[in-house]
Formats: C-alpha cells, structure tokens, sequence
C-alpha cells in the first residue's frame, strides 16, 4: 500500500484534496443548514440593539443637527429593512475587498512574489499526472467553462428568463458574463503572462487570469443566485450554494491539472468573477426593490421539464464538444 501510494503521490495527494474539500463542503452543509436560521435572528437582533443604542448617542445627535444631510446619508447605509441599507453596504464592502484582494494578487504575480513559485511547483506536480487517466475526466469538467458552451447556456438561460416574463432578470446576468469577460481579456492584454509550459490543451490567449475560472464564478454563480432566490425551501438554498462552490472548486482545478493555468491565474479568475457576480447582484437585488422582479412564481410542469431539458442538453452537448474538440487538442 505505501508502495503504490509513493509510485502516484501526485494522485494521491489529488483524490485526498478532493475528498477533504467534499467531507468539508458537506459538515458546512449540514451546519448552515441546522444552524443558520438561529444565528441570523441573534445577529438580526443585536444589530437593531446596536442601531437602537447608536441612534439614541450624544455625539451622534450632535451630528444629526450640525451636518443633517450627512448623518442620513450614512445613518440610511446601516438600515436592514430596505435593500438602499444595509444590505446594500455589505454588497459593497465585499466589491471592495474583492478587488483589494486582485489588486494584491497581481502585485505578487507581477512581483514574483512567493505565490510565482508555488504557481511553478504545482504546475510541475500537475505535470506529473498528464499520462494519468484523470485528465479525461477533468477535459468535460474544464469544457463546461468554455467559450461555446457557456454561450449556450447564457442562450438557454435569457430563453428561461423570457418564458417566465422576468425579462429584468437578464440585466444582472449580462452585466455579469459582458462585465467579467471585458475585464479578464484586459487583465491578459495588460499583464502578457505566458501559460505553463507543459500545457495539456493548446490555448493561443495568455494566462492572467483565468477566463474560465471568471466564467464559472460570475455566470455559474448568477445562475445559483437566480435559483437560490426561487427556491422556498431554505435547505434547498444552502445546497444549491455548496454544489456550486464545489463545481467552482472543480473547473478551477481542471484549469491547473491540464496545465491551462498556474494556481495564481485561477485564483485570479475567481477573484474576478466574484466581483462581477456582486455587481450583477446588487443591480438585480435593486431591480427587485423597485418591484420589476418578483421571485414568488408558481412554476408550472412546461417550466420545470425546459429546465431539466435545458440541464441535459447541455452536459449531452458538452460531452460530444470535450470528444470532437478538446480531447483531440490534447498535446
């Protein structure tokens, strides 16, 4: 057994990450699930003490009438009961950190910071596993992120839009695929870095960052979003969310096992497709405010079966577009 764990360390040490992250994924499952509910009202409950006890301070008040219009302007950022409020602020918070952490990111990338050289030994790791029969298993997972197939689904998924008369919902989704691909292709022409140089798939665009890994984030996480907001069922929601962070996790380290991609680029791409994504959130969750979506559709057996249609002709098509082009692009 230590002999055949030696001889493919490099397997080993991949199929042990991936169960770590599935064992991991579903405690977190199970833990919102059973947990969640309650923390949110205690939390829900603190923050209204907090808004409670800062409105009734000496200071503040002094604020209110020496600078009214400030003081309602920042006092209208903390309120929970409207999305202008609190939610709205999170929404920016997370925007701003997210492009503090690529701003770092690309700091260390451009640097040759330490995360260069994990970039190369993982790249050299992966290369290892390239006569591996894993690699037909991650080409139909990488070719789900890509370019025809994605198109695909953005077409499938404005016809759904269009079905269910919630045209709106079509607003966020485009400003998340148009606004995440527009900056991932700038981010390559400004930064020119060259993909490994044991790559599995010939690719012809540079590295940073990873355009899949972005499209996964920003088209596959709005899709979730849209899905979550739908759902009634709370359960429902929180794994909808874990089966998407997991498939993440999977086009993400397809880009780094083919040798696409260094770490570092896919990293990048999240990075980028998340702040997309809260971009493409917060229009939608406005657009709601103004009442021009409404979630709380019956759906009716025609809109279910289009959409288990949509879900199986799209993996179908995948597998015949991993077959007639990607496997044979294998180098």
């Amino acid at each position: 057994m230590t002999t055949l764990i030696q001889t493919n360390q490099q397997l080993f040490s991949l199929v042990s990450l991936l169960l770590l992250v599935i064992i991991v994924l579903w405690i977190l499952q199970y833990a919102i699930i059973g947990y969640a509910g309650r923390v949110f009202k205690k939390a829900l409950q603190y923050w209204l003490r907090f808004e409670q006890y800062f409105g009734l301070s000496k200071r503040l008040l002094l604020l209110k009438i020496s600078y009214p219009k400030l003081y309602n302007f920042f006092w209208q950022r903390l309120h929970v009961q409207h999305f202008q409020g609190l939610p709205l602020t999170l929404l920016f918070l997370v925007m701003g950190y997210t492009l503090a952490l690529f701003v770092g990111l690309v700091e260390d990338v451009v640097n040759a910071d330490s995360i260069v050289a994990i970039d190369y030994w993982v790249s050299q790791q992966m290369s290892l596993l390239s006569g591996s029969s894993v690699v037909n298993f991650f080409i139909p997972i990488t070719s789900l992120a890509s370019t025809p197939i994605t198109c695909l689904i953005v077409f499938l998924t404005a016809l759904l839009c269009w079905r269910i008369n919630q045209r709106y919902l079509l607003i966020g989704l485009l400003i998340a695929i148009i606004g995440s691909t527009a900056f991932t292709f700038l981010s390559k022409m400004l930064f020119h870095r060259q993909r490994p140089v044991d790559i599995l798939l010939f690719e012809r665009t540079y590295s940073f960052p990873s355009g899949h890994a972005t499209a996964t984030m920003a088209m596959y996480g709005f899709i979730a979003y849209m899905a979550i907001r739908f759902s009634q069922s709370f359960a429902r929601q929180v794994r909808i969310l874990v089966f998407t962070v997991f498939f993440s996790i999977l086009v993400g380290l397809s880009r780094v096992l083919l040798n696409e991609h260094y770490l570092s680029d896919v990293l990048g791409g999240y990075l980028v497709g998340l702040l997309w994504l809260t971009v493409a959130i917060s229009v939608t969750e406005w657009l709601t405010a103004r009442h021009n979506i409404n979630w709380q559709l019956d759906w009716s057996t025609v809109q279910l079966y289009q959409i288990r249609f949509s879900v199986v002709a799209v993996l179908i098509i995948t597998i015949i577009y991993a077959a007639i082009y990607q496997f044979p692009l294998l180098v």
